[in-house]
């Protein structure tokens, strides 16, 4: 009797949860669309409305940027010369008289020797495909192609750089110019001027005041995008800058230049310019949310309890 009835027990307990539960089921299928919503708002509101966040992780990415502008001071020409001939002793030859003869004709100009600089010696042979024909075993001929060596290219580069600081902007055309046209007369069909341009000496003033820029662009957009998100920006979690100077590139000087120089035309125009001093930073800024609770801190305080 006793075991009977404590099946019978079991039994009532287990059909209330079965009832129970499904009155539950009905109960939530009853109430209108959006009531899983206000339950979830419930619970929010039981909770007190807490947002977790990390500062440590969550935060605004942004880049910042900030341009000074500065006067060129130091003008750069880039010119040499390419040499084909064979023997290979000759193009050499060739090649190293005619960069002699530059040499010697920008020095004139009052360039000296530590403003020139070598860049670059490269000697290659030169090839070509060419046709032969050929006997077959059975008397017919045939034709075929191979590369044949028909010279030696022997290509010498250097960089002139003048200092124009003290310069006024007529006479540093004078100076670039004139040593453009006497390189060009030296060199003659074999001188190649590649290009010409101005650049900068980075002084610390102008460097942190392109940074200074820059902080205060990517501030700027880091309050931008907090304000449209509905946040507030928090303290800088991190940041890394890129400096770098444009320099005002003339056109580039090829062979036809070159040649209309060495002749008895006006003289090469050149201009200078000023340089841009870019500096460009990369900052995290954490995220200030009203009512928002550090997770992770908050969890560290409990374990030290």
């Amino acid at each position: 009797m006793l075991i009977t009835r404590k099946y019978i027990g079991i039994a009532i307990v287990a059909v209330l949860a079965i009832v129970g539960s499904t009155v539950s089921v009905l109960t939530l299928s009853a109430q209108e669309p959006g009531s899983l919503a206000t339950v979830v708002a419930t619970h929010d509101a039981a909770i007190g409305n807490v947002k977790y966040c990390d500062p440590r992780t969550d935060g605004i990415t942004v880049q910042g940027s900030g341009v000074v502008t500065i006067p060129a001071n130091i003008g750069v020409v880039e010119l040499g010369v390419d040499v084909i001939a064979d023997p290979l002793i000759d193009a050499r030859s060739t090649a190293a008289h005619a960069m002699q003869n530059i040499i010697d004709a920008v020095k004139e100009q009052g360039v000296t020797d530590d403003q020139i600089t070598t860049t670059r010696l490269n000697i290659r042979p030169e090839r070509t495909w060419i046709e032969e024909e050929f006997s077959l075993e059975d008397g017919s001929t045939g034709r075929r192609s191979r590369d044949v060596i028909i010279g030696y290219r022997v290509s010498n580069r250097v960089r002139i750089e003048i200092d124009v600081a003290d310069t006024s902007q007529e006479e540093d055309t004078d100076i670039l110019s004139a040593v453009i046209d006497a390189a060009a007369t030296a060199g003659g069909d074999d001188v190649r001027i590649d290009s010409i341009y101005f650049r900068a000496d980075q002084t610390s003033e102008s460097v942190d005041e392109a940074r200074k820029l820059a902080v205060q662009d990517a501030l700027h957009r880091a309050n931008l995008y907090a304000g449209s998100f509905g946040v507030e920006v928090g303290g800088l979690l991190s940041a890394s800058e890129v400096v770098a100077s444009t320099p005002v590139f003339s056109d580039n000087f090829g062979l036809a230049r070159a040649e209309s120089a060495a002749l008895d035309g006006p003289s090469t125009p050149i201009s200078s310019g000023d340089v841009e001093i870019r500096a460009s930073i990369t900052a995290k800024f954490a995220i200030a949310q009203p009512g928002c609770v550090d997770k992770a801190a908050m969890y560290a305080d409990k374990d030290t309890e």
